[in-house]
């Protein structure tokens, strides 16, 4: 089975799910993609795909000024 049957499946049947499988699934799910998301930042990092404190106070004062 390949990955979007897999993800089908678990659509199609994910209300047949009771509540603690439903909040234990949830809880891994959300584990998973905060870690994907830390080393995406971790990456950057090492990229230099950073912004510099300057060019984000910048923009923030950018966005104040549009009220």
């Amino acid at each position: 089975m390949n990955t979007v049957e897999k993800r089908d499946f678990i659509h199609s049947h994910l209300h047949q799910v009771k509540d603690p499988v439903i909040d234990d699934i949830y809880t891994k799910m959300v584990a998973l993609l905060n870690e994907a998301m830390i080393e995406e930042s971790e990456e950057d990092v090492k990229n230099g795909n950073v912004t510099s404190h300057r060019s984000l106070k910048q923009e923030v004062l950018n966005w104040r000024s549009t009220k």
